[in-house]
């Protein structure tokens, strides 16, 4: 009777060994090192792709996007098991993904500032194929289009450089550009794209002689037609006009807490006396973030000589202010900006910047920059930014501005 009773246990302790090695392993497929090409779909059939390096040096990965001339390196990867989290810079967006193989992964991309639930699927795969294949012979695409968004972004120029069927492209509206996009002339049929982490463009277009039209998808929230004309003298109206000191608002002035909750203002001695620039933006905003470098340049170069810039944020949260607190710390450690930045609200409502802001005549962009004197008087207003994927037009800015400051830091206080 002892001997049965037994039984059950050894039958158990043999099955637990037979199950253990036949198990398979628990050790965590390792990525391999090289270039990637990975896809976001956006809408059923519509599918945007971008470039990225992948390497694994010790415990740690390193990702570098590519998006024409641009390098975003990320650095916050975690893998659990076959899960892989990929938390990109500065922007509050991430990849949580699954690995199928050392060459391959998929899962979704997150970006919370439009929602919790905000997502587009994606997957990737070890490559160095290009980002779109091409069937045809290129054809011809000027250097410049005149364009007319037709849902409400408004007119914008086309920029293109083209070496074969390889472009580098760039779109400038009234409000800023579209940054760095990279794609092909595939036979008649344009296809460029871009990725920053947390905007996503792209945009299929076709030519037919001297006219261009096409489609633009931004995320899997937005989409536009568009319309151009092949135009060497493709022109906007000017930063500087689009929005202006009301008349009878002498007096610049305003009041917010900075990052640690302590009410700054605009009369606080700091800024007296002072050359000082006030950056209407949000760590959101990729065109804020391309001024925000420039800026953190100009801080370091004209600080000494009387300078001082102050970055009011709006930020684009579901969280309220800690969250849009939380943004703006991880955007400033990030880019390494050393000016002030305050909170002016945990909304990017344009319509309630200009409550804020109630001198100017409205806000229609982020960013919105405000030029003043040492007398506190405002010598200019400028919309939007046009970074440096715009090339020529983002150094001639550079250049005038510099020269304008340099004129103001002159001045007698």
């Amino acid at each position: 009777m002892k001997k049965l009773h037994l039984f059950p246990v050894v039958l158990a302790v043999w099955l637990l060994s037979l199950c253990s090695c036949q198990s398979p392993s628990s050790t965590p497929i390792t990525l391999e090192n090289g270039t990637w090409i990975g896809s976001l779909q956006l809408r059923e059939g519509v599918d945007l792709p971008f470039q990225f390096s992948l390497t694994k040096e010790g415990e740690n990965y390193q990702m570098v996007i590519f998006n024409a001339e641009e390098r975003i390196e990320v650095d916050e990867i975690e893998q659990t098991g076959d899960s892989i989290t990929i938390k990109m810079p500065v922007f509050d967006s991430e990849f949580k993904l699954k690995i199928h193989s050392a060459k391959e992964m998929s899962g979704n991309w997150y970006e919370y500032t439009r929602g919790v639930d905000y997502h587009a699927p994606f997957k990737a795969e070890l490559s160095d194929a290009g980002r779109f294949s091409i069937k045809s012979a290129a054809a011809e695409l000027a250097p410049l289009y005149s364009l007319q968004f037709l849902d409400g972004t408004g007119p914008a120029i086309g920029q293109f450089s083209q070496q074969g069927s390889k472009v580098i492209g760039n779109f400038q509206t009234e409000t800023g550009d579209y940054r760095f996009l990279e794609g092909v002339m595939d036979g008649n049929l344009l296809k460029l794209s871009g990725f920053d982490g947390s905007h996503a463009f792209l945009f299929h277009a076709e030519i037919e002689g001297d006219s261009i039209s096409g489609k633009f998808w931004s995320g899997n929230h937005w989409e536009e037609a568009w319309v151009g004309i092949k135009d060497p003298e493709a022109s906007l109206r000017t930063p500087e006009e689009l929005t202006i000191l009301k008349e009878g608002f002498e007096d610049f002035t305003f009041k917010f807490p900075d990052l640690q909750g302590d009410s700054v203002s605009f009369r606080d001695e700091r800024f007296k006396d002072k050359v000082t620039i006030v950056q209407l933006m949000g760590s959101w905003c990729p065109n804020c973030m391309d001024e925000t470098r420039l800026f953190s340049q100009w801080y370091k170069k004209y600080q000494a000589d009387g300078l001082e810039i102050i970055g009011v944020a709006f930020e684009r949260t579901s969280k309220g202010m800690p969250q849009a607190q939380k943004n703006i710390v991880r955007m400033a450690k990030r880019l390494k900006v050393n000016y002030p930045f305050l909170i002016g609200a945990a909304s990017n409502d344009k319509s309630l910047a200009a409550e804020k802001f109630p001198m100017l005549n409205k806000v229609i962009s982020f960013p919105t920059t405000i030029f003043l004197d040492k007398q506190g008087q405002v010598r200019k207003v400028h919309t939007g930014f046009n970074g440096p994927g715009t090339g020529h037009v983002y150094t001639r800015f550079v250049e005038e501005y510099e020269a304008f400051l340099e004129k103001m830091l002159a001045e007698e206080a």
